[in-house]
């Protein structure tokens, strides 16, 4: 279990904003943040998200915490793995956080696989340095990668013999099982032997740097696949993969952007030319785990695939992803050259290949330069569903100098005149009329003690309000300390003792996002119920402003309901089992107790 003062620091480094919205999408409104809660079936944004207290809330399932249980209930993941998940998104660095991190939550059925893929990551890497090795070190000069790159990015080879290497994972102690779980055995007449056999060998890892798959390179036109990738395995997914991501994702937090590239000589390429910002997909879509890993990121995606028509389309589709993904991108364009990026590094050197890389565009210019250059635009019904495609997009930009200039590059796509496309956009008005906003009332929640009994609104609200303070002032705390002691709610108890730990430990206000902190760590089996009650608790704002008499108050409340309570209980349980006569004499006494209690209240109110 990591210190309380390391998830503090790591909790105070981080901005809740930022984390979630590394996750999913979230817009800004007023001073609080929404989001469609991930927890729920959720239509709306129904998740309120405070940059003052650090804190996120549904209203309508509950769910609440800080940004460091955000990432353990979205992910399903340990706490622990969550606080490192956190550091990482933030850039946060502590040695604390290195130790044992891959040790407890590896499953132990996955571990042999892990071991299996390692010693043939090596031995792949020791094959490239022998004789037969040659063809494939002849091809990588060839390419100008230096010895320097290939160990860097751990290039390997693979023997044409595969039986050898199946024979020398067995002597290394792996079983045939492992082996053929890491995806590498092909079963063939003379035995089990490795497909990637003759091939060049490229590591594909998982977001630790991990290695969990290859993708492996022909050497020789022999007229097979040119790569060809791990299967599927109980350890390799090809929608969670992006290639160098482990090694990007650093400089990425620190360069504030990063590209996406189609291959993995261009990440190279880019490396050489002093951009470290680099991953490649192995195809030209993106899954919604591999969005998923680039929002984690934080940072402006540059998406840059290859120039010829497959490239281009692939780059169209991706805007549409990244777009509905609420990311913030932008594609590098330039019209008419083919090359990629590593024939760009090979022909014209670094320097022309980072001004290459600088030519950036946003989503509407790549998409009015594609139906421009690439696909052209023939038939009046092409013309028209790709001008429709657009109003929507112009009607939401402000109307002046950048929105005519998009209207006449619409024009020269289409064919339209200008009047007519400023006709269009005039008939939807300028709202975006497609979202939806629900306005959430403020609620006090109730909960029913006992089934025969109604809500105890008195006594919860007094003691809610109570706990309100508490998260407000430290003489509040001490203020329940001395005059209440404990509350009648458990759950509500649960939280007064975590509160007044939280004083005495730190000597020092409340920050709700450390203790939410605390509770999360606590490994309480209600720790759920609590955050969520916490957050809940810290977004009412029904409560008289604070003072002692506002204390008074509540602690007068609670202590007349509480007694209520308990000769409410105690009669009952009088009544079970007692004769006709014995409960008639039970009843009246109460009764008798029940107005005395009303004259009481009454008086109170008129001295008030």
């Amino acid at each position: 279990m990591y210190s309380r003062d390391l998830i503090d620091s790591i909790l105070k480094a981080a901005d809740i904003v930022t984390v979630i919205s590394s996750y999913i999408p979230v817009i800004k409104k007023g001073r609080s943040y929404m989001a469609v809660c991930p927890f729920h079936d959720d239509k709306n944004p129904s998740l309120n998200i405070s940059k003052e207290k650090q804190i996120f809330k549904c209203f309508v399932c509950g769910t609440g915490g800080n940004a460091i249980t955000f990432v353990e209930k979205y992910e399903k993941i340990s706490f622990e793995e969550a606080v490192r998940k956190v550091a990482d998104i933030i850039g946060f660095h502590d040695e604390r956080l290195q130790k044992d991190a891959y040790r407890v939550h590896i499953d132990p059925s996955i571990k042999p696989l892990y071991d299996c893929i390692n010693d043939l990551e090596k031995y792949y890497q020791y094959a490239l340095s022998i004789e037969e090795g040659k063809i494939a070190k002849d091809y990588l000069e060839k390419r100008h990668i230096s010895s320097d790159e290939v160990a860097k990015f751990n290039i390997g080879y693979a023997p044409k013999d595969g039986a050898k290497t199946v024979q020398y994972l067995q002597a290394k102690g792996h079983s045939l099982k492992s082996i053929e779980d890491i995806g590498i055995a092909l079963a063939k007449s003379v035995g089990t032997s490795d497909n990637n056999a003759g091939r060049l060998i490229f590591p594909l890892k998982n977001s630790n740097g991990q290695v969990i798959g290859f993708s492996a390179r022909r050497l020789a036109d022999d007229g097979s696949s040119k790569y060809v990738n791990s299967p599927e395995t109980p350890i390799f997914h090809k929608s969670n993969v992006i290639y160098n991501y482990h090694s990007a994702k650093e400089s990425a937090h620190h360069d504030g952007y990063i590209y996406i590239l189609e291959g993995f000589m261009d990440v190279m390429a880019l490396d050489k030319a002093g951009i470290k910002s680099a991953v490649a997909l192995m195809g030209t879509s993106l899954s919604s785990e591999q969005i998923m890993m680039l929002r984690r990121l934080n940072c402006e995606i540059r998406l840059c695939l290859d120039g010829d028509a497959p490239g281009q389309t692939g780059m169209m589709k991706m805007v549409t992803q990244l777009n509905r993904a609420g990311l913030s991108f932008r594609l590098v364009s330039n019209p008419g050259d083919l090359r990629d990026p590593d024939d760009i590094l090979q022909e014209s050197g670094p320097d022309a290949l980072k001004e290459s890389m600088g030519h950036l565009v946003d989503a509407f210019d790549f998409q009015i330069d594609y139906y421009t250059n690439v696909k052209k635009l023939d038939s009046p019904e092409e013309k028209r569903k790709v001008m429709m495609y657009f109003i929507p997009y112009l009607r939401n930009i402000e109307a002046g100098i950048d929105r005519d200039n998009y209207i006449v590059k619409l024009s020269n796509a289409t064919g339209y005149e200008i009047k007519a496309i400023r006709e269009q956009i005039n008939k939807g008005g300028n709202a975006d009329l497609s979202r939806e906003e629900t306005t959430y009332g403020d609620q006090i929640e109730f909960e029913r003690l006992h089934p025969e009994q109604r809500v105890l609104k008195r006594l919860l609200i007094a003691e809610r309000e109570v706990l309100y303070y508490m998260l407000e002032s430290m003489d509040a705390v001490k203020y329940f300390e001395k005059t209440i002691d404990s509350f009648y709610y458990p759950l509500y108890n649960s939280i007064a003792n975590y509160i007044t730990d939280y004083v005495e430990k730190r000597k020092e206000p409340i920050n709700i996002s450390s203790l939410l902190g605390d509770i999360a760590s606590s490994g309480a089996e209600n720790a759920d119920e609590l955050e969520s009650k916490v957050s809940s608790i810290c977004e009412d704002n029904y409560h008289p402003p604070y003072s002692i008499k506002a204390l008074d108050d509540c602690a007068v409340a609670i202590k007349e309901e509480k007694e209520r309570l308990y000769d409410d209980d105690t009669t009952r349980k009088a009544l079970s089992g007692e004769s006709d006569s014995e409960k008639a004499k039970i009843i009246s006494d109460y009764i008798k107790r029940k107005n005395a209690r009303r004259i009481k209240e009454k008086a109170n109110k008129k001295s008030n």
